[in-house]
C-alpha cells in the first residue's frame, strides 16, 4: 500500500562513573612483624572511590573480575603488597568504571638488643647527664630513611609523645630504663628498651710514702712508687692507677710518670694520683705529697 508512518528513538550513552587517582592504601607490617602481610579493611577506602557520586565500590584481584562485578573480594581483605581493581557502578545507569589500587605493606625499623649507656656519677648521687644521641648510630644499625627520638615510656615511645632532650639527666637514681623509637619515612615505627646506668666512681684511698733524705743538698729525691697503688685502691676491684705532675694531667690522663718519679720541685712536691676503674673508665684524683729532708748539719769541727 505503500503507506507508512514514522516514530523516534533516543540514543543515550551514559557516562561512566568518575574515579579519581587513588591513593595507595599503606599499612605497616604490625601484626606478624617480617611477614608482611596484614589486614585491609578495604571499606575504608570506599569514601575516597566515590568521592559523592551515586555509586556503588566492589574491590577485585582482577580487571575482569571488576569490569563484570564479579568474585568480589572480601571486605576485611589479608594480603602483602599487591595490585587489586576497583569496580565503581552507577547506581542509576549500571555503568562501571575500573581502577588499580595499590596495596602495600611497609616493613618496620629493625630493632636490636641496645648496650647500656652507662655514664660515671659526678656526686654520688646516683644522678647525672646522658648524651642520649650517642646511642643513635647503634640504634639505627646503618638503616638509612630511619629518624631516633627517646621517651621516657613505652607509651610515649608508641604515641610519639614526650620525646626526650640530649642531654637528658636520669630520673631514677642508678638505673633508669627509657625506651627508643624508630620511625621509618613511611611512619612505621619500632621501640625498644635502653637501659641508663650511673657508675660509681672509684674511692681513692689515702696513700703515704716515707720521706727521703736529700743525699746531695738539693732537696731532690727519687721515689719508688710500686707500693702505693695497692694503698690507694685498698679492697677494690678492676682498677688501675697512674701518676701525674699537675691536675690536669690526672684529669685527662695524659703524662703518666710511672713508678719512679725523681721530683723537680725542691723539698716536697705534691703527686696527682688517677685511680680509673678498667670496666666503667670512671675515675677519681687524689693527691700524695713526696717529702725530701734535708740532712742534718754538722758544722766545722775543731780538732781533737
Amino acid at each position: 500500500t505503500n503507506c507508512y508512518a514514522t516514530s523516534t528513538i533516543d540514543l543515550v550513552v551514559d557516562p561512566l562513573p568518575i574515579i579519581a587517582p587513588l591513593t595507595p592504601f599503606v599499612l605497616c607490617d604490625d601484626t606478624n612483624a617480617g611477614n608482611l602481610e596484614e589486614e585491609f579493611d578495604l571499606s575504608t577506602k570506599d569514601l575516597e572511590i566515590i568521592n559523592g557520586q551515586d555509586a556503588s565500590v566492589s574491590y577485585h584481584a582482577t580487571a575482569a573480575d571488576a569490569q563484570n562485578n564479579t568474585a568480589p573480594l572480601p571486605t576485611l581483605y589479608t594480603s602483602g603488597s599487591q595490585t587489586i581493581f576497583v569496580g565503581l557502578e552507577d547506581n542509576t545507569t549500571g555503568c562501571r568504571s575500573v581502577a588499580e589500587l595499590e596495596l602495600t605493606v611497609d616493613p618496620l625499623p629493625t630493632t636490636t638488643t641496645m648496650t647500656p649507656l652507662s655514664e660515671c656519677d659526678d656526686d654520688a648521687d646516683g644522678v647525672t647527664v646522658f648524651m642520649l644521641t650517642d646511642k643513635d648510630t647503634e640504634a639505627l644499625g646503618g638503616q638509612t630513611g630511619v629518624t631516633v627520638s627517646y621517651h621516657a615510656t613505652q607509651s610515649d615511645a608508641e604515641n610519639n609523645t614526650a620525646a626526650l632532650s640530649s642531654p637528658y639527666t636520669n630520673t631514677t637514681a642508678d638505673t633508669q630504663q627509657i625506651f627508643i623509637r624508630l620511625t621509618g619515612d613511611t611512619n612505621c615505627y619500632s621501640t625498644m628498651p635502653l637501659d641508663l646506668v650511673v657508675d660509681p666512681l672509684p674511692v681513692p684511698e689515702l696513700a703515704t710514702l716515707p720521706s727521703q733524705c736529700d743525699d746531695d743538698t738539693d732537696g731532690l729525691q727519687t721515689f719508688d712508687m710500686s707500693g702505693v697503688a695497692a694503698q690507694v685502691i685498698g679492697a677494690q676491684t678492676d682498677m688501675v692507677v697512674s701518676y701525674h705532675l699537675t691536675p690536669t694531667d690526672a684529669e685527662d690522663n695524659i703524662g703518666a710518670l710511672g713508678n719512679s718519679i725523681t721530683t723537680t720541685t725542691p723539698d716536697v712536691q705534691t703527686i696527682y694520683i688517677r685511680l680509673e676503674n678498667t670496666l666503667t673508665n670512671c675515675y677519681a684524683t687524689s693527691t700524695i705529697d713526696l717529702v725530701v729532708d734535708p740532712l742534718p748539719i754538722i758544722a766545722p769541727l775543731t780538732p781533737f
